[in-house]
């Protein structure tokens, strides 16, 4: 079961099409994989730009990030980036995430040798000599540009203040397997609806709901490989919402978040984070019917205004994924 679970794993890596984004979907912080990675509504997120580039808005500090995976045992992953707050409400960000898998064997075709002592013989040679070898090279360099647009709702009596930032990502994609290459480039467009509940209900425990929405691929991410050969990552919509309730007399929050996604109407994702004082952060998440958790620890260093360094967890049939990540605010 184990060794098809592997064989499995690696025709998802490498296939192209519908998942030749795949090894972006492995997520760009262990905060968010800790969380499902139901972010398309978590506003002022550094690294949800690859799930709606508008989550980077309300950032007020430059922020670095970076994740390292050791995916099962059979692939390293990273991801890391930058994000800029601008004037006049608009945010900018740089990321990049790459897949390495070194060593694949590579294993010749028999079937068209017919005596079965000349394929005895080129095995034997095989186990003598040993198999060669290639690689997979996989990366994604995306900009995130934001704009941020701040007004107030007239419901008649009362007016309802509200944060509504909408966002773009260009994206270039190259890839190497074996001795083929192929480069592609892609667009994301996404935008979040935030509204203070305190002030439409006129209760001051309540806390803030946002609905957010992202288009991912837009008409299709077309990749291009060396040998002619063409794939396309089709559009997808991403919609959900995330809640963030105060805990006051305790000086905490918890975060609730839930999306969608059209391509994979079957697989929901879920998450909730536990804010402790604004220092520890305790995560649970679902992704496709697989749980995740996590941890996170937060405080200052010097000139640094804030740095975190997370931990996520998660199960799996080819064995336990570890992921570490760190963010720093200054």
């Amino acid at each position: 079961m184990r060794r098809a679970s592997v064989i499995l794993l690696f025709s998802f890596l490498f296939s192209t099409g519908k998942y030749g984004d795949s090894f972006l979907k492995i997520g760009t912080s262990a905060r968010d994989i800790g969380l499902g990675q139901a972010i398309v509504a978590d506003m002022g997120n550094a690294s949800g730009f690859n799930i709606c580039p508008a989550s980077i808005a309300s950032i007020n500090s430059r922020t670095f990030y970076f994740l390292i995976v050791d995916q099962y045992g059979l692939a390293e992953y990273y991801s890391g980036g930058m994000v800029m707050p601008l004037k006049n409400d608009q945010f900018a960000s740089l990321n990049i995430s790459g897949l390495m898998i070194d060593d694949i064997q590579l294993r010749p075709d028999l079937g068209y040798i017919g005596s079965y002592e000349q394929r005895r013989d080129v095995i034997r040679g095989l186990f003598e000599q040993g198999y060669s070898s290639f690689n997979d090279l996989e990366i994604a360099l995306t900009s995130t540009f934001v704009k941020m647009t701040k007004g107030t709702m007239n419901m008649g009596f009362n007016h309802y203040s509200y944060e509504m930032p909408f966002g773009i990502n260009t994206r270039l994609i190259k890839k190497k397997l074996y001795d083929k290459e192929a480069f592609g480039i892609g667009f994301d467009l996404g935008g979040i609806f935030s509204l203070e509940l305190a002030e439409l209900f006129s209760y001051n425990w309540l806390g803030k709901l946002a609905i957010g929405a992202s288009i991912n691929n837009v008409y299709g991410t077309h990749i291009i490989w060396s040998n002619d050969l063409k794939d396309v990552i089709p559009m997808q919509i991403i919609s959900g919402f995330s809640y963030e309730q105060p805990i006051q007399m305790l000086d905490s929050k918890v975060l609730f978040l839930s999306q969608k996604n059209d391509l994979y109407p079957n697989d929901s994702q879920f998450g909730i984070e536990f804010a402790i004082m604004k220092k520890l952060f305790v995560r649970i998440g679902n992704r496709a019917g697989i749980n995740q958790g996590g941890l996170g620890f937060s405080t200052k260093i010097m000139q640094i205004k804030d740095i975190r360094v997370d931990y996520s967890f998660g199960g799996h049939d080819l064995g336990n994924a570890h992921r570490l990540g760190f963010e720093l605010k200054f």
